[in-house]
């Protein structure tokens, strides 16, 4: 076994402590929509929302219908994310970057189609700079930041104010508990965002993923994934290439990206076949696992 080699086992090992689910059987996946998907919402049955280039195609009681998207949440320099609402109405939430600098974006489902809806977030919600990074849904807390200014965190008893870290890129919800990732600093949401000690050996940050003091953190650009065991940080090559995104249940954990999806069995990460280009990976449990990709969305069966 070479050094390499022993590193990387030496990681799995440590992962393999976020797992109790050695030996499960590899799952299949059936494509349940053929567009493609840039971004998922996914929540309790029939709830399930993915964003195109033209339009969010949404799944709900009425079946499944597309809600075109305006002007303003299209072309290249558009970064958003989709989520239900606690209303289960979509929201389209995120940052349009363009010559003149950033300027936030939120829309909100309506009788008449998707519309610009920032009173819903009340002093985060002036137009124009910076940009805004959020995490909506029906599970507590919602987290919606406008960086180097301000955090609001929603739950079902409230709002609450915590700071917005300069360089905030990203902010999560694993297991109920709260996360973002400013730079090479990774951060906790306690009563306000507290960072680790040890700063992360990323470039660039893709996705995390949190159970207990352990995360997990993947960067597409260097196809790593990074584990923190409480102490420090280990690195090593993901088990896909370019990975994206990381989703994790509590007894179970996938990483996906552009070379496709694996889940982690025992000590060690199994890829699912036939399924590439993958965009974010997201399940609402360890046996309802959803894939949103370049050819369309799939689903675990």
């Amino acid at each position: 076994m070479t050094p390499r080699q022993c590193s990387d086992t030496a990681l799995f090992v440590l992962l393999a402590l976020l797992s109790s689910r050695p030996g499960a059987a590899a799952p299949t996946f059936e494509r349940v929509l053929e567009k493609p998907c840039r971004a998922l919402a996914l929540d309790r049955e029939p709830y399930v929302a993915a964003l195109g280039d033209d339009a969010v195609t949404v799944m709900d009681k009425r079946g499944t219908h597309d809600e075109p998207l305006p002007d303003a949440l299209r072309g290249a320099g558009v970064e958003v994310g989709v989520f239900f609402g606690r209303d289960y109405r979509v929201r389209v939430a995120g940052t349009a970057r363009g010559p003149s600098g950033d300027e936030v974006r939120y829309y909100r489902s309506l009788p008449g189609g998707l519309r610009p809806a920032l009173d819903e977030l009340g002093p985060l919600g002036a137009r124009g700079a910076p940009g805004l990074v959020a995490l909506l849904g029906t599970a507590d807390p919602e987290i919606v930041c406008r960086t180097g200014l301000s955090c609001l965190i929603k739950t079902i008893r409230g709002w609450a104010k915590a700071s917005a870290p300069p360089g905030l890129e990203r902010v999560g919800l694993s297991l109920g508990s709260g996360w973002a990732v400013a730079g090479q600093s990774f951060f906790h949401l306690k009563k306000d965002w507290q960072p680790l000690a040890a700063v992360g050996p990323w470039k660039k940050a893709d996705d995390a993923f949190v159970r207990g003091e352990h995360v997990c953190v993947v960067e597409r650009g260097a196809s790593k994934l990074h584990h923190y065991d409480g102490a420090a940080w280990r690195s090593t090559t993901a088990p896909v290439a370019g990975p994206r995104s990381v989703w994790g249940t509590a007894d179970s954990m996938w990483v996906a990206g552009d070379g496709g999806a694996a889940y982690l069995a025992g000590e060690a990460f199994q890829k699912v076949s036939s399924v590439t280009r993958v965009a974010q990976v997201l399940g609402r449990s360890a046996e309802d696992v959803w894939l949103c990709t370049e050819t369309g969305v799939y689903r675990s069966r």
